[in-house]
């Protein structure tokens, strides 16, 4: 049984307790995060395909003015009445010669033939960025005061339609007369993309983007044509203290040999054609050399990981060592990669300035802790239909990100982030208010899949939603789910 959110569709792959698999529907942790699942990208085309309307021309003007008016990024429609498909209209005063259950079914027709206007002067409701204010005017008896009821058959088509961009600020009055003995008239204020944004594409021709969560910073990305994996970590070892006490996996030191649980990797990792790694971590990188070697995947990170990757013997013509600045084109993907910085760990103390390269005498395998930062980057992804922007800390550096709009954005959240100025507004900011925000890095990577992340969801990822919703009332924030996969149209 799939569960549907909208236009966002989450469903298990897999869910390993202990190793041992078993598939969990996406009702699994359900009570933890239906609040925060509510819909993505909401297509208002395919909706109305959905809910079996079709859209009428829209009627000229039959005086000296227009349909609408765009000045800037705003659509200002004139008044429209309720004109159904058969050319009646609806007439007389609400509350004495037409009930509200009428009027209702008049203010839907209306906002039908509202978004024939928009349709037309914007070519897809696509396009569409937020429905700002609706004005409704309802051609009332005098003794009758409950036009918001009727209005409302226009608010609830909207949003059915547009989803939560739909919601609008919104008048209902009463008014002595209206053109014609019209029963209704309502305009309303809109917010439209530019002619050239992406997002205009009908999804009807979109594929969609299946996004896995593998915990920590790590994701398996799918557009359809190619896989791309974001630091894959796996193993999900026992180390430096942090566990459950019901977890009887062997205890590894920092300075105990590294090693990968290659049987739980081999029942989750099957392709990929990409690997694009943060930083040298262990908890970003530990995993990546088997990973690598099974796939043939190329690898895109800084020169210590590509320092680490050697010593493991893999190819060269799979590594692409970068530092930043770089924007590489491949067959239907690219990638540009933006310098960072490591979350301030250490209330602000670390700081590590040890890096690797081709000369550094490195033997596999290593040890946990000679898997060091080496530095840090980001990621802009950028598939056939939609971008998405990867972290893998809880910190960024905010000149570099100017300019940068990603549909997605993979948003570092854990605790260290509170030690940051006004981390949530910047990033928000500054990455122009993405559509969709997924936190990333926000669990605790010891514990194996299966064990409960209750804590981490309380500590660090209802805050940030509450944050969110203040800074961003338009992005949605989804809270991803080990191994299940959000499905992004």
């Amino acid at each position: 049984m799939f569960r549907q959110l909208k236009s966002v569709f989450l469903f298990a792959t897999g869910l390993f307790l202990l190793g041992a698999p078993s598939t969990v529907f996406a009702q699994n942790g359900a009570a933890q995060h239906e609040a925060a699942q509510n819909e993505a990208i909401f297509d208002p085309e395919a909706r109305l395909v959905e809910l079996g309307i079709t859209l009428p021309n829209p009627q000229s003007p039959v005086a000296n003015y227009v349909n609408g008016v765009r000045t800037g990024n705003l659509i200002f429609t004139a008044g429209k009445g309720a004109k159904f498909a058969d050319g009646s209209e609806l007439h007389g005063k609400v509350g004495a010669d037409v009930t509200i259950e009428e009027g209702y079914k008049g203010a839907r027709q209306t906002a039908i033939n509202q978004l024939a206007v928009l349709k037309n002067m914007l070519g897809n409701l696509n396009r569409v960025v937020r429905v700002v204010k609706v004005l409704g005017m309802v051609n009332s008896d005098p003794s009758f005061g409950d036009q918001p009821a009727v209005i409302n058959g226009f608010s609830d088509l909207i949003v059915e339609v547009f989803g939560e961009r739909g919601r609008h600020a919104r008048s209902a009055v009463g008014m002595a007369s209206l053109p014609r003995g019209q029963s209704i008239e309502i305009e309303m204020i809109v917010e439209v993309t530019d002619d050239s944004d992406a997002r205009a594409v009908s999804s009807e021709a979109r594929q969609p983007l299946l996004m896995k969560y593998l915990g920590t910073a790590g994701w398996e990305i799918n557009d359809g044509n190619v896989t791309v994996l974001i630091d894959p970590y796996i193993s999900r070892l026992k180390y430096g203290g942090g566990g459950d006490p019901e977890d009887h996996r062997p205890d590894y030191a920092r300075d105990a040999v590294a090693v990968s649980d290659t049987v739980l990797i081999d029942s989750i990792i099957k392709k990929a054609d990409f690997i694009l790694v943060h930083h040298g971590h262990f908890d970003h990188l530990g995993d990546v050399p088997y990973i690598a070697r099974k796939t043939g995947a190329k690898v895109i990170g800084t020169e210590t990981t590509m320092s680490i990757l050697r010593a493991y013997g893999i190819p060269e013509e799979q590594l692409y060592a970068v530092g930043g600045g770089e924007d590489y084109q491949f067959e239907g993907f690219s990638v540009r990669v933006v310098p960072s910085i490591h979350s301030a760990l250490e209330e602000k103390h670390y700081f590590d300035t040890r890096r690797f390269d081709e000369n550094t005498p490195l033997k596999a395998p290593l040890l946990i802790n000679q898997f060091i930062e080496g530095g840090s980057l980001m990621f802009l992804a950028r598939f056939e239909n939609h971008d998405v922007l990867t972290m893998g800390s809880m910190n960024f550096v905010e000149r570099e990100l100017e300019g940068i709009h990603p549909d997605v954005l993979l948003a570092g959240i854990n605790g260290s982030r509170l030690g940051l100025y006004k981390y949530d507004e910047r990033l928000l900011k500054v990455t122009g208010y993405p559509a969709v925000v997924i936190p990333s890095h926000w669990d605790n990577f010891r514990l194996p899949y299966g064990y409960s992340q209750q804590s981490g969801i309380d500590r660090n990822i209802k805050p940030f939603i509450e944050a969110a919703a203040a800074i961003s009332p338009q992005t949605q924030v989804i809270t991803p789910v080990h191994l299940e996969t959000i499905i992004v149209k």
